[in-house]
């Protein structure tokens, strides 16, 4: 511990004392599964949450979920506490509050794709087309190429394997990976997941010169899942349990839709 350090625990010492933390964090990285017998169109699909549990159990709420910590308060169900997670995708604002917190990076390759899963109509009832999208997030965000759009692009998360199944990698940094623990995930398809009073705050002013927040991922998704799952979302049928001084090669397969 450095002599800054000590002092600062010198000065707080009566507060609480003071103890330098070192967790085992690593990094976690493997393939995540989407099985091609419940996605319809891999562009729809949404946010993809991994996490690492302590333990499973499916019998708490009938479906395939971690286990969990005893309830505190209110709170309809414990926390499931992770040890670390990631996910597949990121919500990104498009441009126009019509679809906020409605679009994730990684799923599009083109505007056109991109408007044929989320049609917007113009003020006049048409549907917008790929130039007037532009045109907009030119405006908004000052781009000056498709190639800058986060949300449109070559580096799509998915591909589809020999099985007609879909294939991500997954990374989770700075997670804890204790042996006999599992990793679980879940794909947010209606977007419950996502705050839209939360995220940055606009980049341009609106017509009635009110700003907003672009909308981001609400902060314990991974707490308490069954918060924001919701029928039709994906969810894995069987966790995949980790072993001792093994950080990479796992693979997680999504397979189970919610009705």
């Amino acid at each position: 511990m450095s002599s800054k350090a000590l002092a600062a625990c010198a000065a707080i010492i009566l507060l609480g004392g003071c103890f330098q933390e070192e967790l085992p964090e690593q990094n976690l990285s493997g393939t995540v599964v989407v099985s091609g017998d419940v996605v319809d169109d891999i562009r729809s699909l949404g946010m993809v949450y991994i996490g690492i549990f302590e333990g499973w159990n499916p019998e708490q709420l009938g479906y395939s979920y971690p286990a969990t910590g005893p309830r505190v308060g209110d709170n309809p169900l414990g926390d499931a506490q992770p040890y670390g997670g990631t996910t597949v995708g990121e919500y990104a604002y498009p441009c126009l509050r019509a679809i906020q917190c409605e679009v994730v990076t990684g799923r599009y390759p083109s505007i056109d794709d991109l408007l044929e899963v989320n049609p917007i109509a113009n003020e006049d009832g048409s549907d917008m087309t790929s130039e007037q999208f532009y045109d907009q997030c030119q405006w908004y965000y000052g781009w000056n190429s498709v190639d800058e759009f986060r949300f449109v692009g070559d580096e799509l998360d998915f591909t589809e394997n020999e099985a007609g199944d879909y294939e991500a990698e997954f990374l989770a940094w700075h997670s804890q990976l204790p042996a006999g623990s599992i990793v679980w995930g879940f794909v947010d398809n209606d977007f419950t997941t996502c705050s839209a009073s939360q995220g940055a705050i606009n980049r341009r002013r609106s017509d009635d010169g009110a700003f907003f927040r672009e909308g981001t991922n609400f902060a314990d998704v991974l707490n308490f899942p069954d918060k924001y799952i919701t029928e039709g979302d994906l969810v894995s049928s069987q966790p995949t349990v980790l072993t001792e001084d093994k950080k990479d090669g796992y693979q997680l397969v999504i397979d189970e839709v919610l009705n």
